[in-house]
């Protein structure tokens, strides 16, 4: 990893690399969510290893630490292909382009905009940098206060309240960290579609793939790299089984952001070809929800009312695409903000099944080079 502009590789890996997310607005939520490469500082500036050196360590094994070495920096086979479908010159891989937003970190080096490393910390989590960023503001516990312990419980709702501001996706932002893997496995672009490449990442599901190569739950115990976020656990000391609440969370947001992101992409699509494909998603999330009908959340009950009859308009083009579909997507987030202000303490042990049935994920790769965990 020593081409230019990988030095400075961990510019987006301070953060705490996957389960957090970036502010993304509604109306753009299948947009590659790209932190402000003014902001990203990385792994080496940031020097993130000095608290989160478990984090960096897991992230360096995953197909996201390599995605910027196979896919952007070897203009060759697929990356080609790609590339010269969608006017992307070589050099302009290694810059900021529809390429690098999903398969690179991209930092201002000396005033331009460069590939640094593959997916990492802040491409998840935020840029940190800048004098209004959340780098230093995420670590600080208050006067004379060296630890998270000492904090007081005011100065913590303070600190949140400023890392939030500035952008910090962190592990109780459950829908946005969705949302933003989403902005990357669902493939919006028609011209890149058509050059062939796939509209999704194959069986991509939110709680499977947080769950495993790319976790780094660690926070609490640099040795163990936990079901859930261990922040997240300790700051929410009332949620009985908290691993198990934390999957059946990720379960119905990951479901609401595949359904908002599969309308928005509905609503964008133009190519009859493709158009059944995002309806195929659309049914498919409305059928996940369906299956979650025995919780009894209200928030849940209104997707199958409000998607159900459009289902069978789906796959066609329609004249009134990108309205009709732009709106149910909004009301499908206004309903998952919804779920998500109280779902810590949701009774939701009905999609313990469901939750059951689902792996963690790991690549070829991974499985290859770290064997099958």
């Amino acid at each position: 990893m020593n081409h230019p502009g990988i030095v400075l590789q961990a510019t987006r890996v301070c953060t705490v690399f996957l389960l957090s997310s970036l502010a993304i607005p509604v109306a753009q939520a299948n947009d590659p969510a790209v932190p402000d490469s003014h902001k990203v500082l990385g792994v080496s500036r940031a020097d993130c290893k000095k608290c989160h050196v478990s984090e960096v360590a897991a992230w360096e094994k995953t197909v996201h630490y390599l995605s910027a070495e196979q896919r952007l920096f070897k203009y060759e086979a697929n990356t080609k292909k790609y590339a010269d479908a969608l006017g992307v010159t070589a050099e302009g891989l290694l810059e900021s382009s529809a390429c690098s937003k999903c398969h690179g970190t991209v930092a201002a080096v000396e005033g331009l905009e460069r590939v640094i490393s593959g997916v990492s910390c802040e491409s998840c989590h935020g840029g940190s940098g800048g004098d209004d960023g959340w780098l230093n503001a995420h670590q600080s516990y208050g006067d004379g206060k060296k630890t998270r312990d000492e904090e007081t419980s005011e100065h913590k709702t303070m600190r949140h309240a400023a890392i939030d501001k500035a952008g910090m996706l962190r592990s109780s932002h459950i829908y946005k960290l969705a949302q933003n893997c989403n902005s990357c496995h669902i493939v919006t672009d028609e011209k890149l579609i058509a050059a062939g490449h796939k509209a999704s990442s194959a069986a991509f599901d939110f709680v499977g793939w947080s769950e495993g190569e790319v976790k780094h739950n660690f926070f609490m115990d640099k040795a163990t790299n936990a079901d859930a976020p261990t922040l997240w656990s300790a700051e929410n000391p009332d949620v009985a089984e908290p691993a198990k609440q934390r999957r059946r969370i990720k379960l119905v947001l990951g479901t609401f952001a595949t359904l908002e992101a599969a309308l928005r992409a509905r609503a964008g699509a133009t190519n009859p070809v493709v158009i059944p494909t995002y309806g195929g998603m659309v049914a498919g999330a409305n059928g996940k929800f369906a299956q979650m009908l025995a919780t009894g959340n209200a928030q849940i009950a209104q997707i199958p009312a409000l998607v159900g009859p459009k289902i069978g308009l789906l796959f066609a083009p329609g004249a009134n695409d990108k309205k009709d579909y732009n709106e149910l997507a909004d009301k499908v987030a206004e309903l998952a903000k919804e779920f998500a202000a109280g779902a810590d303490k949701a009774n939701l042990s009905a999609l313990d099944g469901m939750t059951q049935a689902i792996q963690p994920h790991y690549s070829q790769q991974y499985i290859q080079k770290h064997g099958q965990p």
